[in-house]
């Protein structure tokens, strides 16, 4: 079979409705890479082949007899081990959970499913979601495609999401961000990931991280893609990126927090980027986001909100055999049970406060910029001999990505470069602003064509 496997999804729907590609030949083809490129399941934790052939073979029937259902109709997506599948064990991650079987699928995999959409099935994660690395212990850690020589971190907690993208084993991925959880396994994988909106898109049959913060993404080849799904798990059109450009829009690029931990050669590729926008008519500005820093300084106060969370939805179960939870994501649950109630109000009210201002200072702009994730992902190995190598990752995974959440933005990554490992963009604008952000990715997407990016070894 041809190449199909690097195709964009968008690319697959239109070869499927011209008549070019069967989906029951899709979907086996799918299957057939999985089988040879992740023999140890640690991309993928469990299969739906039964499902997603039935369901490929109704798109046949539908291409055949010009009743497709959209223009993503037989195309294959990968789902990660949060989303309810009806008949299919759902364990985010972790082996607590490993009998549990939902009845019915989450509403975002219903949605899609009957937009045709294909389910291969579930992909690997952190443990019940908490972390920016992609390390799970238990079902493995799928290693990150751009290094062959070193076993790198894949990002996380999305990590089977991605690395099923950027391997070729699914058209697309759907992961969760949090707290970056699309953003950056996106980023470490030379992909586009769209964070939404918090509650735009349901929650309704997705394991909980923390309900306050969870939201579904998309992570995709490219922002059409991202677009094309957005629409799907909205049940809503997905937005015109006819057009799309750069000229006479204006990106604030922040002088603090953002750079504070940025390594220099995600720096320098970074900088690269913004004069290749700016090349394509975009104004660029700098300029602090006091917001971001004001937030920094109340999560220290009164704690972090996605733990407190994290330890309301699962340290009941972990308490009833906390040695089957891998220890570091177990150590750092715990520590969510210590804020007061008057410390979880104050640090509610007091975000909510700082997401309105900085909604205000991101209605002044077209969007703010800055590096995905501060460094490149760090080896395997030397995070689980050291805890603390554990710990100082993770936050730098997460430093860049998570002021988009608990602000209450929408925000995409998309690739700009790197010299052997890629290095993702992030675009942030006010939440409800997913279309203009898309097609100002879109037309990003454009002005970066040009920069050379690592490809998968």
């Amino acid at each position: 079979m041809a190449d199909w496997h690097g195709r964009t999804a968008l690319e697959l729907g239109q070869a499927i409705g011209a008549g070019a590609l069967d989906p029951v030949a899709l979907a086996e083809h799918y299957f057939d890479r999985i089988a040879r490129l992740d023999p140890d399941h640690a991309i993928y934790v469990r299969l739906t082949r039964e499902r997603a052939l039935a369901e490929a073979e109704a798109a046949r029937a539908r291409a055949t007899s010009g009743a497709r259902l959209g223009p993503l109709d037989g195309v294959t997506l990968s789902w990660k081990d949060l989303y309810d599948t009806a008949g299919t064990v759902t364990t985010a991650g972790s082996k607590l959970l490993a009998d549990r079987v939902p009845a019915r699928d989450a509403a975002v995999l219903a949605r899609a499913t009957r937009a045709g959409l294909v389910c291969l099935g579930k992909t690997n994660m952190t443990e019940f979601a908490f972390s920016g690395l992609g390390i799970n212990p238990t079902y493995g850690t799928p290693a990150n495609p751009f290094d062959a020589a070193t076993p790198r971190v894949p990002g996380g907690s999305s990590s089977g999401a991605a690395v099923s993208v950027a391997r070729g084993l699914a058209a697309a991925g759907i992961g969760s961000d949090t707290g970056g959880s699309v953003r950056i396994p996106a980023a470490w994988n030379g992909l586009v990931g769209l964070k939404t909106s918090h509650g735009i898109l349901p929650l309704d049959g997705v394991l909980p991280l923390s309900p306050s913060l969870d939201t579904v993404g998309p992570i995709t080849r490219d922002v059409a893609d991202a677009n094309a799904l957005f629409g799907v798990l909205a049940g809503r059109p997905s937005c015109d990126l006819g057009g799309a450009t750069l000229v006479g829009t204006r990106l604030v690029v922040p002088t603090d927090h953002f750079f504070e931990r940025t390594e220099a050669g995600v720096r320098a590729t970074f900088e690269a980027a913004v004069e290749a926008l700016a090349k394509a008519g975009a104004t660029i500005v700098r300029e602090p986001a006091p917001e971001v820093l004001a937030g920094r300084a109340l999560i220290g106060k009164h704690g972090v909100l996605a733990g407190i969370e994290a330890y309301a939805c699962w340290h009941d179960l972990i308490a009833t055999n906390p040695n089957v939870v891998f220890h570091m994501v177990r150590e750092r649950i715990a520590p969510g049970g210590k804020p007061s109630g008057a410390d979880l109000i104050a640090l509610k009210d007091g975000l909510a406060r700082l997401s309105a201002a900085f909604a205000r200072r991101l209605a002044g702009c077209d969007a703010m910029i800055a590096p995905t994730v501060a460094v490149d992902p760090p080896a395997i190995a030397p995070l689980l001999a050291s805890d603390q190598a554990y710990l100082d990752a993770n936050s730098l995974s997460l430093f860049n990505t998570a002021p988009g959440n608990w602000l209450g933005c929408v925000a995409v990554s998309v690739p700009c470069g790197g010299a052997k490992l890629p290095v993702g963009l992030m675009f942030m604008q006010r939440g409800g602003f997913e279309g203009q952000l898309l097609r100002l990715a879109a037309a990003a997407e454009k002005a970066l064509a040009g920069i050379a990016k690592p490809v998968p070894v």
